[in-house]
């Protein structure tokens, strides 16, 4: 194999691809990227046996083949050469780097021992890749670690996607609060599908494709999904547990017992400095009501700290309910201009929408205070 290739896309390419695979795989060949080049096309591809990447790049192919190598060595050596075409020639011994006055000799792995790529999904429909990219990745930060998202909760470690029709819904929960965002996309397919893929593998993906449209391809019988873009494709296997169906924790705003309306920005400022004082991650902050105002206390033992801020409320004077303060912050993170607050009792869940957006709503449980 002998091939032409810009420095900085090689070498972006290689990053990209390093960062997806293990330190220490249970294949020593899993920690190698897949080079093939054909007369028509140059592709780099990674593979962990969960998640694989394929990058297609531009080059001048001199002579087609394939290799296996250091996932680690491309990267570095590659954003170590001067900008500028990169000269790659493999065989099947070594495959040397090279850029005028600088040349590396890199081992190959075995090419046999490397496994069978996923073959991605057709497509189910294509949708916005920056708008993808950050709905997903607000709600991957309210899904469940993977340490505590195990047994019959492993569903609350992935980030779920559903469609109907022209409506698409990403959503997560860990147990404790819920987000849902409601985007529009065009469906290549009559059929409502969805998938669940782990919460950090998704947010990473979707933030590599995105920057125009991206392709999705919803799992078949094989469980994998794909997530494309012009020149990279991803696939993922998705989190085998059926999603829990959140609908019925959202609370109804007709049987709410008050209303308050909030600046978001004014509310998200004084819960992040109530939690200043607090003596232990997730210690609760309690918000009161009074009139048109809200104070925002925190702290615990001899630190006290408190904001007082302005609302329009409606049956909640001399209300008090008290939230884990990261919680409540990142429910609100997405929110620009007013959000409303619906709430029944100190003990159950309130609903939190944007004044201005329907696509966006939440539900955040509350703390008891001890």
């Amino acid at each position: 194999m002998k091939l032409r290739i810009d420095q900085k896309e090689l070498a972006e390419a290689s990053r990209r691809a390093h960062r997806r695979l293990p330190n220490n795989p249970l294949q020593p060949v899993l920690a190698g990227l897949l080079i093939e080049a054909t007369t028509e096309q140059v592709t780099l591809s990674g593979f962990d046996l969960e998640t694989s990447t394929r990058a297609v790049l531009d080059a001048e192919v001199i002579a087609a083949g394939d290799t296996v190598v250091s996932a680690r060595l491309l990267a570095d050596v590659t954003a170590a050469l001067p900008a500028g075409p990169v000269d790659l020639v493999a065989d099947e011994r070594e495959v040397t780097v090279s850029a005028p006055g600088t040349t590396f000799t890199l081992p190959t792995m075995q090419r046999a021992d490397y496994p069978a790529l996923p073959v991605p999904p057709g497509v189910s429909g294509t949708i916005d890749g920056d708008l993808l990219a950050e709905t997903v990745g607000h709600a991957a930060t309210i899904a469940m670690g993977p340490k505590e998202a195990v047994g019959s909760r492993a569903h609350f470690g992935g980030v779920h996607v559903f469609t109907d029709g022209a409506v698409f819904t990403v959503e997560a929960s860990d147990g404790y609060r819920i987000a849902r965002h409601v985007i529009g996309w065009q469906p290549d397919v009559e059929a409502a599908g969805e998938l669940l893929i782990p919460a950090a593998d998704f947010a990473v993906t979707v933030k590599q494709t995105a920057g125009g449209r991206v392709r999705l391809g919803f799992p078949g019988s094989g469980g994998v999904a794909s997530i494309a873009s012009d020149n990279l494709t991803v696939t993922c296997r998705t989190i085998a547990s059926e999603y829990a169906n959140l609908n019925q924790h959202f609370p109804s705003a007709d049987a709410a017992a008050g209303l308050a309306t909030f600046a978001a920005d004014e509310l998200a400022t004084a819960v992040k400095r109530a939690a200043l004082v607090n003596d232990a991650d997730g210690r609760a902050i309690q918000i009161s009501f009074d009139g048109g105002h809200a104070t925002v206390r925190g702290g615990h033992g001899g630190s006290t700290g408190s904001s007082r801020i302005d609302c329009d409320t409606d049956g909640l004077d001399g209300f008090s309910i008290a939230y884990n303060p990261e919680f409540l912050a990142s429910l609100l993170a997405p929110i620009d201009g007013r959000v409303r607050m619906w709430f029944t009792t100190p003990a159950k869940p309130a609903l939190i929408e944007p004044v201005d957006d329907p696509t966006y709503r939440a539900v955040c449980m509350p703390v008891r205070l001890t």
